[in-house]
């Protein structure tokens, strides 16, 4: 059976709604999804991820980060409406409203034409929006092609139109998925360069193994999380981004029988 435990909509800075990315996970032949948008669960909470063909898990990917690392960690069956939950999501849209502002001032100050009732618009919607936002704007406006091409040229870390923004620790992210009846996993340990086996001494349930950007270190990544005692999850990191693997919904996915541990802890939860 086919599973996808990470994937991004509308309600983040995925290109597809939820109503639209679960139609084409069933078309795929997936069976259970994960929709994990950047520090937000609005696709949740608003009813978008009712399906009677894919099974939809509750989650969500916050932000922290350890030392100059981004930490993402992956909350997985948690209680949408838990209040401190909303508080976090609430004050992570503001943040990333001025983080956004911020930029797209620094992208017309580095001489850029953006439409700025487009930007608007964005910041309307609810959810969270990111640097994945200006970048597709600025293809639109012809300056670029690709996504991948804008944050190499000015948006990584450090570069012009780049900014920082605070997040909360690792350990205050694992304690409200705690809070919120579910369980915290770090998303794809294999992008966190420096100061991984220090991150590693949290109290995580479980490690993304299985992800794009870990493909020929699966073996790697398994032996992390078996000596740490960890749950094994895995998923695509889909976005639907041009340029970025999986550009298909389906592209990448894992099998149950891989994370069965995970899925079996799941049941034992919501029994």
């Amino acid at each position: 059976m086919k599973v996808d435990l990470h994937m991004h909509t509308t309600c983040s800075d995925g290109v597809y709604t939820p109503q639209e990315l679960i139609r084409r996970a069933a078309q795929a032949n997936i069976r259970i999804l994960a929709i994990t948008d950047h520090d937000t669960v609005e696709a949740h909470v608003s009813g978008y991820t009712r399906s009677q063909e894919v099974e939809v898990i509750r989650a969500i990917e916050m932000s922290s980060r350890y030392g100059e690392e981004d930490v993402h960690i992956l909350g997985y069956d948690i209680d949408v409406r838990n209040q401190a939950l909303q508080s976090y999501c609430r004050d992570y849209s503001q943040r990333r409203k001025i983080r956004a502002r911020r930029m797209f001032q620094r992208c017309l100050d580095l001489g850029y034409t953006l439409d700025a009732q487009a930007f608007e618009a964005l910041l309307a919607k609810k959810g969270s929006v990111g640097r994945p936002h200006i970048a597709r704007l600025l293809i639109e406006k012809g300056y670029f092609t690709e996504v991948g091409e804008v944050f190499h040229a000015i948006l990584h870390r450090g570069a012009p139109a780049y900014v920082p923004y605070e997040r909360e620790s690792i350990a205050a992210c694992i304690q409200l998925i705690h809070q919120a009846g579910g369980m915290a996993v770090l998303a794809h340990p294999g992008l966190i360069a420096d100061g991984l086996e220090a991150v590693l001494q949290y109290p995580f349930d479980g490690m993304e193994v299985y992800h794009p950007k870990q493909r020929g270190y699966f073996d790697t990544y398994e032996k992390l999380a078996c000596g740490h005692h960890f749950l094994m999850t895995g998923g695509s990191d889909y976005h639907g981004t041009k340029g970025r693997f999986p550009e298909n919904v389906g592209g990448f996915t894992v099998e149950s029988g891989q994370i069965e541990a995970f899925l079996q802890a799941r049941q034992r939860s919501n029994a």
